[in-house]
This record gives C-alpha cells, structure tokens and sequence, in this order.
C-alpha cells in the first residue's frame, strides 16, 4: 500500500492532526518573526541593512525548496512523514534556535535561515501525505486546509508578538522566545507522531516516470504559475504591509505590526474554513472565487485615500480571510490531476513545494528592487506590484481545469 492511502480512520487521526499543526505554528513563527524586524531592526543603524536585501530574511527558505522540493516530495513517499518531519524539526531547531547568538550578525541569520529553510520546504512537502494518509483522499482538502491554515496563523502570532515585545526585549529577546517554541514542538513531534499503521511506504519506482506522470497535462504547469504568484505575492504583502501602513497611513510600527499580524491569523482561518466548500463547489470555481473576492479587497485598499486605525483593523481581518485560501484549494487541485496517484502524491506535493518556494524566494526579491528604486514603502509602486501579481495567479487558474478527482483505495475499496 502506498504511504498515503488512508486506512482505517481512527481517534489518533486527530492526534497527527494536533501535532502537525503544532510544529506548523513553531516553523512559521520563528519564520516570520523576523517580518517587523526587516525595517525597525535590520534596517536601522547601526546595522543598516539595504531594503534591497534585507528581505532574505524571508525569503532565503523559498531558495532552499526550489533546489530540493520535488525530490523531498519523492522522499516523503518513501522514507514515511514521520521522519521526514523529524528532520524538519531538527533543522528549524538549528537555525532558528541559534539566532538569538547571533542577533548581530545579517550573514549569519542568513545562513541560519537557508538551514531552518529546508525544514520548512518537508514540512510543507509532508502536508498532503499526512492529511491524505489519515483522513482520505475525499475529505483531504479540508485538513489541507487546516493545515496550511497553521502556517499564516504561525506567521501571524510571530509577527503579532514579535512587533509589541521588540521594544521591551530587543531583537535577542524575542528570538529567543521563539527558539525555545521551535525546539519544545519538536520534542512534542517525535513523543507522539507516527505514520498510519495501515499505511506503507511507495514503492521504489523510477522518479523520472512519475514526475512525467504528474506532469504530463498542460493544467500541471499552469498550476505551477498559479502556486508561485499566490504564494510569492503572499509574502510580498507581508514584508510590505508593516513599513507601508506606518509610512503612507501613519501608523505607529507596533500597530502596524499588529494590523499585519492579525491579517495573517485571519490568512490561516480562511484557510482552515473555505477550501472545504471544493466538496460542493469545486477546486477550480472556489479557487476562482476566492482570487477574485481578494483582489477586489486589494483595489478597495488601493484606492480609498483614508483609514482609521479600526478600519484598517477590520480592512486586515476581511482582506485575510480570503485571501490566502486560494493555496489550499490550488493544491487541492493538483493532487487531484490526471497522473497523480496514491504512488506518486508526494512527488505531486514536492513539486508544488517547489514553485511555491520559487514565488516565495524570487517574487519578494524582486519586490524588494522595485521598491528601492520606487521610493519604498511610501510608494504605489509595491500596490500595483501585489495586484498585477496576485492577478496572474488567478488567470492561471482560469486556464486550468479541473476534471478528476483522484481514487484512493482503502482495502480495496475506493472511496
């Protein structure tokens, strides 16, 4: 049996479900605990890191999956989640959990982030199988949604806190906090995660085949595109938001922080709430919906002139709700393409690992170069960029299709 054919449910079901969201909230909260850190800490002297490369920060992680995503995908079919993910929290562990000895250094936070980076790409590339292996193939896309629902309520506590205990703690003060979080969820992971009893690991096919298998329909590339603006520009908006609001709507940067924490918390409950309406409407046309109800928000955003700081609040709370469900659905979609099979979905899920770490790498880089020469985050330059992005990603979407949803066998049995 492959490792991600469900067997049996049972209550542990909900166990692997707890634990992997906790070590979803640990990475992704030492990850963007470094966001309202970019400007107030980074940027100012006497470190003065350039807003051109100081956003490594957060996107060094996405060069990591784009070199290794789709071969860690392959490995997660074979060696099993539970490894696979005690390695991720081994290396979130190193990297984030040594920062705090070296709060001083940008070289060396780089570094640092490229290890804990990779941890970040096999927690992401693990996602499908574990959901798929203990809840099934048809009720999959809502515990992917819940799951990757952790990562932006991760992202979301760790830029929350981190921008109201900067000032009181320092930059080694709050790293510390969250070195100490990553470590305590991973003890937690190897206490009490294991992989399905019912449940065994892929065969050794020829990696060559089944990536051709995954990929064979023109939908399979568009859905690359789409997983890597709707994930890049996620974290474009993220980076930009906090210095945006205190500079162009004169918010205090610990509001800001805050404003833009919370947008991210209501990113992850989005995601834990709207892809399961695939069932009933469908992964494409939810997709679809989804794109085009955020970039509507990101228009009403753009042009009204004058926001309170309730307003900007509630703005934040809306705009995230719907704005990064469009990930889960989307992934949703791609496991359940022609190709893809109970043999091969890690291979599926590594490849879409790969082109989202490409948006999250490459997209925020660039961001970074047009706001340097575009006046920064006072500037409209880094609006049109976030629209014009996130609108591709929704024609991609357009484009694809969605014609199959995937058979999963349980003792013989399809479901």
């Amino acid at each position: 049996m492959s490792n991600h054919q469900a067997g049996e449910p049972g209550s542990y079901r909900w166990v692997m479900l707890t634990v992997y969201v906790l070590m979803a909230l640990g990475t992704w909260t030492c990850w963007f605990a470094q966001a309202p850190l970019l400007s107030e800490y980074w940027g100012q002297p006497p470190l003065s890191v350039s807003v051109r490369w100081v956003g490594l920060l957060l996107s060094l992680p996405g060069l990591v999956g784009v070199i290794l995503a789709v071969v860690t995908g392959r490995w997660v079919d074979t060696i099993g989640v539970r490894r696979m993910m005690i390695l991720s929290g081994v290396l979130g562990s190193i990297g984030f959990g040594l920062r705090p000895l070296f709060a001083a250094s940008f070289v060396a936070q780089a570094i640092l982030t490229v290890i804990a980076g990779y941890g970040v790409c096999i927690l992401t590339a693990c996602l499908p199988s574990t959901m798929i292996q203990w809840f099934g193939h048809e009720k999959g896309h809502t515990y992917i949604g819940i799951g990757s629902g952790s990562y932006f309520v991760g992202a979301g506590l760790g830029i929350l806190v981190t921008a109201n205990l900067f000032g009181s703690l320092g930059a080694k003060g709050v790293l510390t906090i969250w070195s100490i979080a990553m470590v305590s969820v991973t003890i937690i992971w190897v206490i009490f995660a294991r992989d399905n009893p019912k449940a065994g690991t892929a065969q050794r096919a020829a990696f060559g085949h089944e990536f051709k298998k995954v990929m064979h329909t023109g939908s399979s590339w568009l859905m690359l595109i789409y997983a890597i603006f709707i994930s890049g520009i996620t974290v474009c908006a993220m980076q930009y938001l906090p210095g945006q609001m205190t500079v162009a709507r004169h918010l205090p940067p610990a509001l800001a922080g805050s404003v833009v924490g919370i947008y991210a918390i209501a990113m992850g409950i989005g995601l834990a709430v709207l892809p399961a309406l695939a069932g009933r409407i469908g992964k494409k046309r939810i997709s679809v919906i989804l794109c085009s109800i955020a970039l509507i928000l990101w228009i009403i955003y753009m042009i009204v002139p004058n926001w309170t700081a309730a307003s900007l609040l509630i703005f934040a709370v809306v705009l995230g709700f719907f704005y990064e469900a469009p990930w889960a659905t989307g992934l949703a979609l791609m496991e359940s393409l022609p190709g893809v099979t109970p043999a091969n979905v890690g291979v599926a899920a590594g490849v879409w690992t790969m082109a989202v770490n490409a948006g999250v790498f490459f997209l925020p880089l660039i961001f970074g170069w047009i706001l340097g020469g575009t006046g920064g985050a006072g500037g409209t330059a880094g609006l049109w960029a976030i629209l014009i992005g996130y609108g591709v990603g929704l024609l991609a979407m357009l484009a694809a299709r969605d014609n199959r949803v995937m058979r999963v066998e349980v003792s013989g049995q399809p479901v």
